[in-house]
């Protein structure tokens, strides 16, 4: 049989060409996301018709890194780059060879961006996705569709009826089992209902909620649970983006990024807006709990996130998202048209400065 041979840049353009035209990749696959410009709706950025708009170019940044961090964490033996990078973030020491117990490590972090890859490539196997959307999983652009409900308000079942007990006698939102549970995690959690204005009939228990976009955060991962919904126990995922995670500082993209850094920049400067959607992503692959990702008291800061202890640093999102910046900023290629995700100068980072004032700064390429 006759080869077909192409110039290594020439295939890597190919694949990229077909990514693009053929996989028929969306966010509509793995998310029901809200409509409308106002109430969580994401219609300002992202057009559901077209799948297009900054949530689409975000969801195709993410599918490229995660693509290339899983293929540059299998050449850990052979790249002392990497290894370095694991060393910094997730405590692996730097012996060269990966030995035995170490190889456990990396495979487990291979592994949770290969999860995370699934996830947003939509895989599937034998024709069935990995990651079915089941009406399970919403994607909001605003935390003002949960609206407050005072503990004395009769609660509502996920078809929006009033509960009535075995007695006949309606039953209050301060007496259903998650609000007591809430309490005991934090006595000042609250009850917000998502059904005036969207699509779910549920109650998240929370300190914040419809007020959550008010403050500082960027995102959030809130399970909204249906009450005496029989199919789906487990509450739905609802990945929350607010409005300052599309305007705040950060680039827009990993090329604005990479145009942006110089030696000595920090790498938590050229994040792209897009790691608040994985982020928030790899809260929903992981949930929370003993054996969850770390909510609530995760760390985001840099240099906590180099300091922390190893066991930590595996189940905290952000550990990942600098991993993840690192080796993009370190391994991307420049593309044809330089599109959002084309790295036109290849950057290293290394730690400077010690204790709380560590950064991995720039190094001259």
């Amino acid at each position: 049989m006759a080869k077909l041979l192409f110039p290594l840049g020439l295939v890597t353009a190919l694949l990229i060409f077909l990514f693009r035209t053929v996989s028929g990749l969306s966010l509509n696959d793995l998310f029901i996301v809200q409509s409308g410009s106002t109430d969580g709706g994401c219609d300002t950025h992202f057009n559901q018709a077209a799948e297009s708009g900054t949530l689409d170019d975000w969801h195709t940044e993410i599918t490229f890194a995660l693509d290339l961090v899983v293929n540059r964490l299998d050449t850990y033996d052979q790249d002392i780059k990497v290894r370095r990078a694991l060393q910094i973030f997730f405590g692996i020491r730097n012996n060269g060879k990966a030995s035995a117990p170490a190889r456990v490590e990396i495979d487990e972090i291979i592994s949770q961006f290969q999860r995370a890859k699934d996830f947003f490539d939509f895989r599937q196997i034998g024709g069935a996705p990995m990651y079915p959307l089941n009406g399970n999983r919403y994607l909001f652009c605003d935390s003002n569709f949960l609206i407050h409900q005072a503990e004395d308000t009769p609660a509502q079942d996920w078809n929006a009826q009033d509960i009535i007990d075995a007695n006949g006698n309606i039953v209050t939102i301060g007496d259903v089992p998650g609000c007591a549970e809430a309490r005991a995690e934090n006595i000042t959690s609250e009850a917000w209902w998502s059904g005036d204005l969207t699509p779910v009939n549920g109650y998240y228990f929370s300190p914040t909620g419809g007020d959550y976009c008010d403050g500082a955060g960027l995102g959030l991962t809130a399970e909204i649970t249906e009450l005496n919904q029989p199919t789906r126990p487990t509450g739905i995922e609802s990945i929350i983006l607010c409005g300052s995670s599309f305007t705040n500082g950060k680039p827009n993209n990993y090329r604005d990024g990479d145009a942006l850094i110089q030696a000595g920049t920090n790498l938590a400067d050229v994040v792209p807006k897009s790691a608040t959607l994985l982020h928030e992503a790899l809260h929903v692959l992981n949930g929370a709990g003993p054996t969850g990702f770390l909510q609530g008291d995760e760390i985001y800061d840099i240099a906590a996130c180099i300091n922390a202890a190893k066991a930590t640093k595996k189940r905290n999102p952000e550990n990942y998202i600098f991993l993840v910046t690192h080796l993009y900023y370190l391994y991307g290629e420049p593309e044809d048209g330089n599109p959002g995700t084309s790295i036109n100068t290849n950057w290293d980072f290394a730690v400077v400065g010690n204790g709380a004032n560590r950064i991995l700064g720039a190094l001259t390429p």
